[in-house]
């Protein structure tokens, strides 16, 4: 992997061709591990004054559409940097975006910028089950908070304390995390009005994968299911519902054929990092590093404000559309909570069992957003 796919540009000069020739000379081709501080010293020394810098970043959903992460990583994320460092050193960034798994689908942009395909990757770990099992965390801890700042606040305190998280992407995955990012929160769209959990028996629900089992004790047909399934699905009745948080909702018209919204608050879900190539990483000159990482924490900082933004405008969308939105009463929510088994506890000893550091993880995450404020409806107790 080391520098074969690495998509920085360096041009112009002897001095230039050399950090070439050092940084192709990083890594160990193997294992892909890298010491991306060695790396930043490395490319502090070199002169690479007028150098230009030609980076690839990819996600497999696509932009300006439903999904905030790729919308902000458009709209922000990737001007910012480019302003700051054209405007801030001597050197020229230009960014080739690649939205939509236009150079890697959902389930590869993890090995995408492992291999250097993809310098900076926008992953999501819920298309990474096995290989980021102690990542998907928070889609086995349902009825988490509702609040996309808080979630992602949790989730960077699971990142700060539990240093696995962070390593394992760059020992074994060749990658480097820049920032974290949520979606809102799930809820449930219908074909149907319903009031009380008894009135979901026998329909069939949809949901990605990992948080099926949020819905498996309510009396439902539970459906594993992605969202480009789910409108003609739930426009021939193959499926009665979904659930998914408001902006996709919105964003892929699930609404137009289900008109019938219900805040149920499975959780917002931080389920992805932005990272990049470790190769990537050591070849870019310090100053430019310096801004990546500024440009990357104002992201995290501020991509759940975007959320919200864009989930409010969903609920505008859906109700000129013609949609009923509602929320699920407290006791109800409590009940449905209550029904489930233990499921953050049976995650944490799956991991455990996996060696890694699952009951640890799990309580970071509960115990943060609850000194945060947020009430769960029901109490998770991890066993270590």
């Amino acid at each position: 992997m080391k520098g074969s796919r690495r998509v920085v540009r360096l041009i112009a000069s002897l001095a230039v061709l050399a950090l070439v020739a050092v940084a192709c000379g990083n890594g160990d081709t193997e294992t892909g591990d890298t010491d991306s501080d060695a790396g930043a010293d490395q490319a502090a020394d070199v002169d690479t004054s007028g150098e230009t810098i030609s980076l690839t970043l990819g996600s497999g959903h696509p932009a300006g559409g439903a999904i905030t992460y790729t919308n902000y990583l458009e709209s922000w994320y990737v001007p910012e940097l480019i302003r700051r460092v054209n405007e801030e050193t001597p050197h020229t960034l230009e960014i080739t975006e690649a939205y939509g798994g236009s150079i890697a689908p959902l389930a590869e942009v993890l090995g995408a910028t492992a291999s250097g395909l993809l310098d900076i990757g926008a992953i999501i770990y819920p298309f990474e089950p096995s290989t980021l099992f102690l990542h998907n965390l928070e889609m086995k801890i349902p009825f988490s908070s509702p609040d996309p700042n808080v979630a992602l606040q949790a989730m960077r305190r699971v990142f700060d304390e539990v240093p696995y998280m962070a390593d394992m992407l760059a020992e074994e995955h060749n990658q480097r995390v820049l920032s974290l990012w949520t979606t809102g929160s799930y809820h449930l769209v219908t074909t149907f009005e319903w009031d009380t959990i008894d009135d979901l028996a026998g329909q069939t629900i949809t949901a990605a994968g990992p948080n099926l089992p949020w819905i498996t004790q309510v009396g439902v047909n539970p459906v594993q299911g992605n969202l480009n399934e789910w409108y003609t699905g739930l426009q021939t009745g193959v499926i009665d519902g979904a659930v998914m948080f408001p902006e996709a909702t919105a964003g892929f018209l699930l609404h137009e054929v289900a008109p019938f919204y219900t805040e149920v608050g499975f959780g917002a879900s931080p389920q992805g990092a932005i990272t990049i190539n470790n190769d990537t990483w050591d070849a870019l000159p310090a100053e430019v590093q310096e801004i990546i990482l500024e440009v990357s924490a104002e992201y995290e900082a501020t991509v759940a404000d975007e959320v919200v933004r864009e989930g409010e405008e969903a609920y505008v969308t859906m109700e000129e559309d013609g949609a009923t939105i509602r929320s699920l009463s407290d006791e109800e929510r409590a009940e449905w909570a209550n029904l489930l088994p233990n499921l953050p506890n049976e995650g944490a000893q799956e991991a455990n069992e996996m060696g890694l550091p699952g009951s640890e993880a799990f309580r970071i995450y509960i115990e943060a957003q609850e000194e945060l404020g947020y009430e769960f409806p029901r109490e998770w107790t991890i066993d270590d």
